[in-house]
């Protein structure tokens, strides 16, 4: 019985990862079109959700430590609750980002800049990462978690390349150069959504193996990728 209430408590769990993996996605998706179109009613709507993600992630952080007190998981069950914290730390995190990028757009609206096209790129390569990286969690599917660190790689070019273009418009620019240090900001905060995406895949590959892998390093994938061969 005991079990068949415990099984019943991680589906529980599991949902509302979903949901919470949801509201995240939403969050980052209504983020790159207030970016692409400068919608700042799109952007305070991100920014006043972003609580809506607190209080879920509260709530599954609560049903975690109730399960460890309350119930008695197995190794893979505690595996599975413990990473799961782990987890939703990042998707909190995925979300603060959201609402930090949604601030600086705010600043943006009235002023004249141009904004490199890369950006958006780098923004729906960083957004594919997040939703797939919740599927890999939810799934415990290895392979596809491996495949969105491979992904972190091209996020961190992106990274480099703007960086690199940002700082040499501010050198050469007369005005003011606070739009660009905005722009900035909204690239580093879409390399560190990156980041979290990453983190989530590293737990769900801890999860389903019992390792936890910084699968950041090619070198660490690569064994992974032979032992799945």
């Amino acid at each position: 019985m005991m079990r068949h209430n415990l099984d019943r408590s991680l589906q529980e769990l599991k949902n509302e990862i979903g949901i919470l993996g949801g509201l995240v996605e939403e969050s980052v998706d209504k983020t790159i079109y207030a970016l692409r179109e400068l919608d700042v009613e799109v952007a305070q709507e991100v920014i006043e959700r972003d609580n809506d993600i607190d209080n879920i992630e509260n709530k599954i952080e609560k049903k975690c430590l109730s399960l460890f007190a309350l119930q008695q998981p197995l190794a893979g069950d505690l595996r599975f609750i413990g990473s799961t914290l782990k987890m939703i730390t990042d998707l909190e995190r995925i979300g603060d980002h959201s609402a930090d990028i949604s601030e600086l757009i705010l600043r943006l609206k009235d002023k004249p800049v141009k904004i490199n096209p890369d950006i958006y790129l780098m923004a729906e390569k960083a957004r594919n990462m997040v939703g797939r990286s919740i599927d890999a969690f939810i799934n415990q599917d290895v392979e596809l978690a491996t495949e969105v660190c491979r992904d972190d790689d091209e996020v961190d070019n992106f990274f480099n390349v703007l960086i690199m273009d940002i700082a040499s418009q501010i050198k050469s620019e007369t005005g003011s150069v606070e739009p660009l240090i905005d722009i900035m900001f909204i690239v580093k905060y879409l390399e560190r959504i990156g980041d979290h995406a990453t983190n989530i895949s590293e737990w769900a590959v801890y999860n389903e193996t019992g390792k936890h892998r910084h699968l950041q390093h090619p070198d660490n994938r690569k064994d992974l990728e032979k032992k799945d061969e």
